[in-house]
């Protein structure tokens, strides 16, 4: 272990994780110290602890403008979506064994989504190709009996919103029985976010990503929606997600939700200001990077690719800095290509299935903020660009 953190002078990898937020930290200590007792048991420990969870339950809700018995706790985003797929579809699968899902899901969906295709499922994945999501594609494919939808609002590596609005309407015209799941991670606490005003059926959001601790997230389950469960023991929350409740984790995570949505409109203005600094800026510190992030898209996520350069190693070099973004690459281990219009069963990844060339993607950079970002960090990160170039030139 070592004996402190690396220096950090601009810390811009805000899609990974965000640092803990003071009033997250004091909620998780104060229910250490005062509610540390099973939420389960049933004498005054346990309703101590049952009182402070179901607080923060009832705190989250309020955010996402839903009931508190509609929010289940998750360890984590991941376990999150594994739920929404595998649940939602074991649930109701006598019906149509069929699910409709974009080319750019997170890891933690598209796999989901591979083993029940494994287990016999069919699957379509909806092209995105440039941030411009396939109506059509996905209206031919509601013409198929279909279990589940999944998409997600925000694309966690470019930044893209996903028309949400739009596919949640053609599912009510064409196929309003089908569930609609949506992956909220990079959306909520950033944009607005409602999941009735959505009419989605099924929500992922999780606490790392807006100054909340890790090993802890949420799923709304719209009341009335059959689920079945991928934890077996103890039927903690409502029987969905079996174990022992984690209540400074929801402590902290409620906080820090709180703070996210009170200040939403001002947090979102100042993510606006730093993206708009970041492309003005690079056209100065690197004419030639090719910005894939779109103007419609989340403030907070900004893509860049530098021709020529290797992401790796700027990012080394930003490092030596203080500096931190983080790279948007191929795996060493995939080089197959994605061409538009088609589709492999092993999922690529999502910057070849955006339409960004391989080798591109290896000169890809990922940009991405939180509150407490400044217009001086997203200078350094400018210097830093201009600096690196200077020197392997």
């Amino acid at each position: 272990m070592t004996d402190k953190l690396p220096s950090c002078n601009a810390y811009l990898d805000n899609a990974a994780t965000t640092p803990t937020l003071p009033c997250a930290i004091d909620a998780m200590n104060d229910a250490m110290r005062n509610a540390w007792g099973n939420p389960s048991s049933a004498h005054a420990i346990g309703r101590e602890a049952k009182a402070v969870l179901e607080s923060a339950r009832a705190r989250l809700a309020s955010c996402l403008g839903v009931d508190a018995d509609e929010i289940y706790f998750m360890s984590g985003a991941t376990e999150a979506n594994n739920l929404a797929v595998r649940g939602a579809c074991m649930a109701r699968k006598k019906e149509s064994r069929r699910i409709v899902t974009s080319s750019l899901e997170h890891a933690s969906v598209t796999r989901s989504v591979r083993g029940m295709r494994r287990e016999g499922w069919s699957v379509e994945h909806i092209e995105d190709i440039a941030g411009e999501f396939d109506m059509s594609q996905f209206r031919r494919a509601l013409a198929k009996p279909t279990t589940l939808i999944t998409v997600m609002r925000v694309q966690n590596e470019l930044g893209w919103t996903m028309p949400t609005a739009d596919i949640v309407a053609a599912r009510n015209e064409l196929s309003p029985h089908t569930l609609v799941h949506c992956d909220a991670t990079q959306a909520f606490g950033k944009i607005p976010l409602s999941p009735r005003e959505l009419g989605v059926d099924l929500l992922t959001i999780t606490g790392h990503k807006i100054g909340g601790p890790r090993g802890i997230g949420a799923l709304y389950v719209k009341r009335g929606t059959n689920m079945f469960t991928n934890a077996f023991g103890g039927g903690q929350e409502q029987g969905l997600r079996s174990g022992t409740e984690a209540v400074f984790l929801a402590a902290g995570f409620a906080a820090a939700a709180q703070e996210a949505c009170e200040n939403l409109e001002t947090n979102l203005d100042n993510a606006r200001e730093l993206k708009a600094r970041l492309l003005s800026g690079l056209r100065d510190a690197a004419p030639e990077a090719i910005v894939n992030s779109r103007e419609d898209g989340s403030p907070y996520i900004v893509s860049v690719s530098l021709p020529g350069i290797s992401n790796q190693a700027l990012v080394d070099f930003l490092g030596t800095r203080g500096i931190y973004v983080s790279k948007a690459s191929a795996c060493t281990n995939n080089h197959a290509s994605v061409p538009k219009g088609t589709w492999r069963k092993k999922h690529p990844l999502s910057l070849q299935a955006a339409g960004i060339p391989l080798e591109l993607g290896k000169s890809t950079i990922r940009v991405s903020f939180a509150p407490s970002t400044t217009p001086a960090q997203v200078d350094m990160l400018l210097e830093g660009i201009r600096d690196f170039k200077w020197q392997t030139s």
